[in-house]
């Protein structure tokens, strides 16, 4: 973006555009970022919500923009807040919503914490299925069944996943350079 298209965005966020100043704060330097993100957090922008809470030192105002963000409807705040809670019943409640709605890491979180097995494979399942591959990994481990673990062993391994690759390696006999 350069010259022309940045002006107008910055007027759009000073004439009081809460996405043209999220896009704005993206462009600044820090304290002019933190400045445009929390005014556009302020109007109830979620994605600015989520964006300010990454800038803050505060624990608790970080906490907050991140709950409010993940209460809006922010994908990644509801992933974040949920890592961030200190609770298990808290933890899995906003990884269950941030899996739900589609959140790939979040899917793998939340099997690693699902204490039902069965719940556990299903999300697993599901990241490996999009491609994520520490989820490949673990499912693999999981596998009971030993073509499904070869297989997703292989799959994890042709993705470079470093203990994948080690585990190939003793079932085959092989050798693997540290």
């Amino acid at each position: 973006m350069k010259g022309k298209q940045e002006s107008q965005l910055k007027a759009a966020a000073r004439a009081g555009s809460v996405r043209a100043m999220h896009e704005w704060a993206l462009l600044c330097d820090h304290d002019e970022r933190v400045y445009w993100l929390r005014l556009a957090a302020e109007k109830g922008y979620p994605p600015a919500m989520f964006r300010y809470s990454l800038e803050c030192n505060d624990t608790t105002e970080r906490r907050h923009w991140l709950k409010e963000a993940a209460e809006e409807g922010e994908i990644a705040a509801m992933y974040q807040f949920g890592l961030e809670s200190e609770s298990l019943e808290m933890r899995l409640r906003w990884l269950t919503r941030a899996a739900c709605a589609g959140h790939v890491p979040a899917m793998h979180d939340l099997a690693m914490e699902c204490p039902d097995p069965l719940e556990r494979q299903c999300w697993l399942s599901k990241a490996a299925g999009e491609g994520y591959v520490p989820a490949m990994y673990a499912l693999a481990v999981e596998c009971e069944d030993v073509g499904e673990r070869n297989r997703w062993l292989m799959e994890a391994a042709a993705n470079r996943h470093e203990l994948a690759i080690r585990e190939l390696a003793n079932l085959r006999g092989v050798r693997v350079a540290s």
